[in-house]
C-alpha cells in the first residue's frame, strides 16, 4: 500500500490557450484515463515552498471507493504515486488532511481492519506509517493543527437529538499515538468543512447545515431548512462556540464554502444571494467575531462559489459558475480589486471532481484547479504574472 521508492513519470503539457489578457500560461498537469483532482482548494495541499502538489486519482466515481495519492513536482514536470487504497472524499466527508501549504500530506490507506494512519512530507519524499485507523471514527482526518500533533475528523455518534435526528460528532485525533476523545456534537454537522486556524491558533472552524437530513448510508437527503447554512468555531477543546455573522437572520445562506484568511481569526465566505454591506453588493465576504455584520470583499452582480486564500492573507481566488468558461477571478482582499486569470472551462456538475476549487501555491505564483474541460477530470495549473498582482493591490 505504501509506496517506498517513487517512480516518476510525465503527463503534463502546456496548453496553446488563446492568448489571455491576464498573461498567464496554463499547464495541464494530468491526462491518465481517470478522475484526478486536486482534492480541496480551502486547505491548500502544496507544499511549503510551492513547487509539490498533493493529488488524488480514482478509476470509480463512486466516493466511497478509495484512491490513489499522487504528488506532482511543478518544476520537474512529473507526478509519482505515493500510496494506494487511500480514502479521497465521499458524502461531504474529507480524508486526506494537512495543515495548509505545510507540504505534510496525511490519509489513511487500506481497508476496514488494515487501514492505517500514513503521513507524508511532499518537500523531503518522505513517509510515515503513523499507526493503525480501525478504532477511530471517520474515514480519516479532515485538517491538522499547525502544530501537526492534532487532527480532527467527524463521524455519527450512534446518538439521537431530542427529535431523533442522528448526532454528529467532531473527534479530536492525539497523532502521536492514535488516541482520540469527541469534543463537540451536534444534528446540523453532516458536512462540517473542519478548518484548524493556521499557524499557531487553536479555533476550529465549523460549517452548519442548519435542520439537514441523513439516511443511515450516509446519503444527505436535505442539506439544510430555511435557515440555511451558517458557520461557527470553537476552541480546540470544542468549548466557546461563536457564531460567525451569515447565513440568516443576517445574510442570505453561505454556499457552503469558507476558510480562514491567514493565521488570523477573519474568514472569507461565499454566499448564495448578493448581500449588500451598506457600501458594496456581492458574495464574497469577510467575517469575523469581533464586527457585528460581514463586509464585501468586492462588488460584483454575480454568486461566485468555491473560495480560497492566499498563504500570505493578501489575496483570495474565486470561480463562477454564472458566467461562461467558469472563470477563475483573483483579487485582493483590502483594496477589492479584482482580475479574471483564465477561464477554468469545467463544467462544475454534481460531482465534486468537476468543481474547480482553485487555490494559490504558496509562493502565489499558481493557481491550482481541476477542469473536465477534456471529458475527464483532470488538474491544472496557471501561472500568475508578478505584473498580474501588481495591478490589484
Amino acid at each position: 500500500m505504501l509506496t517506498k521508492d517513487l517512480l516518476w513519470w510525465p503527463e503534463s503539457c502546456d496548453l496553446r490557450f488563446p492568448v489571455q489578457e491576464s498573461g498567464t500560461t496554463v499547464r495541464q498537469l494530468t491526462s491518465a484515463p481517470a478522475i484526478t483532482h486536486n482534492l480541496y482548494c480551502e486547505q491548500p495541499y502544496c507544499s511549503l515552498d510551492g513547487n509539490r502538489l498533493a493529488l488524488f486519482r480514482t478509476r470509480d466515481a463512486c466516493p466511497a471507493t478509495p484512491g490513489e495519492l499522487l504528488v506532482y513536482d511543478i518544476a520537474r514536470y512529473r507526478v509519482a504515486r505515493l500510496a494506494t487504497e487511500v480514502s479521497g472524499i465521499g458524502a461531504g466527508m474529507m480524508a486526506v488532511a494537512n495543515a495548509a501549504w505545510s507540504g505534510v500530506i496525511y490519509a489513511t490507506s487500506g481497508r476496514d481492519e488494515s487501514k492505517r494512519l500514513l503521513r507524508f512530507h511532499l518537500d523531503a519524499l518522505q513517509a510515515e506509517d503513523l499507526f493503525a485507523w480501525n478504532s477511530i471514527p471517520g474515514a480519516g482526518l479532515f485538517t491538522i493543527r499547525g502544530d501537526h500533533k492534532f487532527g480532527l475528523t467527524a463521524a455519527r455518534t450512534g446518538r439521537h437529538d431530542s427529535d431523533g435526528r442522528p448526532l454528529f460528532g467532531v473527534f479530536c485525533v492525539n497523532l502521536d499515538n492514535g488516541a482520540y476523545e469527541e469534543i463537540h456534537h451536534s444534528p446540523d454537522i453532516c458536512n462540517p468543512h473542519l478548518q484548524y486556524q493556521l499557524g499557531a491558533g487553536n479555533r476550529i472552524m465549523v460549517q452548519e447545515n442548519r435542520g439537514c437530513l441523513v439516511d443511515d448510508k450516509g446519503n444527505v437527503l436535505r442539506s439544510c431548512d430555511a435557515r440555511g447554512v451558517g458557520l461557527y468555531s470553537i476552541e480546540a477543546d470544542g468549548n466557546d462556540r461563536r457564531d460567525f455573522p451569515v447565513g440568516p437572520p443576517y445574510t442570505p445562506s453561505t454556499t457552503g464554502h469558507e476558510c480562514w484568511i491567514g493565521e488570523s481569526e477573519r474568514a472569507l465566505v461565499t454566499l448564495s444571494a448578493v448581500y449588500h454591506d451598506g457600501q458594496r453588493s456581492g458574495n464574497v465576504v469577510e467575517v469575523s467575531h469581533d464586527s457585528p455584520l460581514p463586509r464585501v470583499v468586492f462588488e460584483s452582480p454575480f454568486i461566485w462559489n468555491h473560495i480560497s486564500a492566499s498563504r500570505c492573507g493578501r489575496y483570495f481566488v474565486t470561480d463562477c459558475y454564472q458566467q461562461s468558461g467558469v472563470p477563475l477571478l483573483i483579487g485582493s482582499i483590502a483594496t477589492g480589486k479584482t482580475r479574471v486569470l483564465c477561464d477554468s472551462l469545467t463544467s462544475g456538475g454534481g460531482a465534486q471532481y468537476s468543481h474547480a476549487h482553485p487555490y494559490l501555491t504558496s509562493d502565489n505564483k499558481y493557481v491550482v484547479f481541476n477542469s473536465d474541460r477534456t471529458g475527464l477530470p483532470q488538474v491544472y495549473i496557471a501561472s500568475v504574472p508578478e505584473e498580474f498582482l501588481r495591478s490589484i493591490k
